[in-house]
């Protein structure tokens, strides 16, 4: 299911219009039937804020399907299980792994500064 499948599922579990919901939202019908459509669009970030209030539910929801909390709980998940991993490495795997980690941090950091 897409963003377009989850913000038509959520306009009929509302019980309103698609003219109310854009209302709501502060947009015009029509943008939201862009959004809705089969051409559908992504609104920008602070619209799909707007109608992810006006329809009860999560930008997160919206966007990816999960809720903050399951996003959460897999974040959780994936740290217990590099943890694992991580004790079960002799010492200079541990260095390694943990250099490798550094790098992709500073090289992450760096994507965003260019990018920000």
């Amino acid at each position: 299911m897409d963003f377009r499948s989850r913000l038509r599922e959520e306009i009929a579990f509302s019980g309103l219009s698609n003219k109310e919901v854009a209302a709501r939202a502060e947009i015009t019908k029509r943008a939201l039937d862009s959004y809705v459509s089969s051409q559908s669009c992504m609104p920008s970030a602070d619209v799909a804020v707007r109608l992810a209030k006006t329809l009860n539910t999560s930008v997160e929801y919206l966007v990816t399907g999960e809720s903050a909390a399951a996003q959460s709980a897999k974040a959780k998940e994936n740290g217990r299980r590099l943890l694992h991993i991580y004790s079960s490495l002799p010492e200079p795997q541990r260095n390694l792994l943990l250099s490798i980690a550094d790098d992709i941090q500073r090289c992450m950091g760096s994507f965003s500064e260019q990018n920000g």
